[in-house]
């Protein structure tokens, strides 16, 4: 057998070898790049999850909640608005980098300005060079620092834009393909985490409303009364509650049915809720019940508010499903007043429901802040045989 002689490259075959080496080791290069920069994008998302997940809120983004992206993705200015509709405005919810007076007076109606273009459009819009695009306002003259802008649409599942995320870099035409890709990856990772959070607020909030009437319920009343009896205790101020019941309100669903009962609980709340202050609590407290939380109120201020809801009732015209006028609603209404009337909430809440059957047991539609000594212990709820009181002008009682 004759052996192989190995055949020694020739110069141009080395000089072809090298540059298929080179070749080689650029295209790792480049998947090397594109693997770090897939890396950090999916490292940026988990992250960005982890932190805004546990305390973003709709209403108010804590200041700083974002702020780890400066670091982890080069970012040294942003800010994201989200849109209040009643008001047809974006406000800035969290920011990056931008004066806090720009953070506080910076509100934008769309279509005014980059933001209020993009979240009207839905489109996102990358600027170069800002300096040069008339529709930048910078931050209404508040933050004139120039360079370039990414802005991005926040949408919901419907496509529909809820905010605006705008990220600012101080060099001009600063932003690569592979900024603009993972930026609008964190958009859809904010907005998604932003809806869920706004998910789970609405059914924390409906857990705290009565269903029926949609005013807060008994769990969510003593909640609230909990924490201000705290608050007043601390500042040293007055607080009142008020306990109102329908008067003789089975006759009415005797006579009318449940259905045109459930009606007038409905009417009657809204009736109540109108003439009540912002700060005041309205709650359905049980059956045909409701319940109000007075905050900073005196016992005088407290039985003037409860005759005002007692003559609101006494005005309101019920009617039923087929438009027929329905009977007549009258309250009566118990009024109690931290410090005066007790030192803990339940104090003062026994004090009210006292004065409330004290009123009832006087004849009804009436406004009762006082009890006598002798019923101040084991006055019955709901005596029976009691007539109904007229419906007008009622009483307020004067004494113990």
């Amino acid at each position: 057998m004759t052996e192989r002689k190995s055949k020694k490259e020739t110069p141009r075959q080395l000089r072809e070898r090298i540059v298929e080496l080179e070749r080689q080791n650029a295209e790792l290069r480049a998947s090397n790049a594109e693997l770090t920069e897939r890396t950090l994008e999916l490292f940026s998302l988990f992250s960005l999850s982890t932190s805004l997940g546990t305390g973003v809120k709709l209403d108010q983004l804590p200041d700083g909640s974002m702020d780890f992206l400066g670091d982890l993705l080069g970012i040294e200015q942003f800010s994201l608005q989200l849109y209040e509709p009643k008001e047809n405005r974006l406000y800035i919810k969290a920011s990056l980098g931008i004066p806090r007076e720009a953070r506080e007076k910076c509100i934008i109606t769309p279509p005014e300005g980059v933001a209020g273009h993009v979240f009207a459009t839905g489109e996102a819009r990358y600027i170069p060079d800002v300096t040069s695009e008339p529709r930048y306002l910078f931050y209404k003259g508040l933050n004139t620092q120039g360079g370039s802008l990414l802005s991005i649409p926040l949408v919901d599942d419907s496509l529909n834009p809820f905010g605006v995320l705008n990220i600012s870099k101080p060099q001009p035409h600063a932003f690569s393909d592979n900024d603009l890709s993972l930026y609008s990856a964190v958009a859809l990772q904010i907005a998604a985490i932003i809806q869920n959070v706004h998910s789970y607020q609405r059914l924390h909030e409906l857990s705290l409303t009565d269903e029926l009437t949609g005013v807060a319920n008994r769990r969510a009343f003593f909640d609230e009364l909990e924490d201000e009896h705290r608050r007043h205790v601390r500042y040293k101020k007055d607080y009142s509650l008020l306990l109102i019941d329908i008067d003789y309100f089975k006759r009415y669903n005797d006579r009318h049915g449940h259905l045109e009962g459930d009606m007038a609980l409905k009417k009657l709340a809204q009736a109540l809720d109108a003439r009540l202050r912002q700060s005041d609590l309205l709650a359905r407290y049980g059956g045909e019940e409701f319940a109000v939380l007075a905050v900073e109120t005196d016992k005088e201020q407290a039985v003037q508010l409860a005759e005002a809801l007692r003559k609101t009732v006494c005005e309101t015209t019920f009617t039923l499903a087929d438009g027929q006028p329905a009977s007549e609603l009258s309250i009566t209404v118990g009024v109690a007043n931290f410090p005066t009337d007790g030192k803990t909430h339940i104090q003062v809440l026994d004090r009210a429901d006292k004065a409330l059957y004290y009123g009832k047991s006087r004849g009804r539609n009436t406004v009762s802040s006082k009890v006598p000594l002798q019923h101040m212990s084991g006055m019955a709820r709901g005596a029976k045989g009691d007539e109904p009181g007229r419906r007008g002008k009622g009483t307020a009682d004067a004494g113990e």
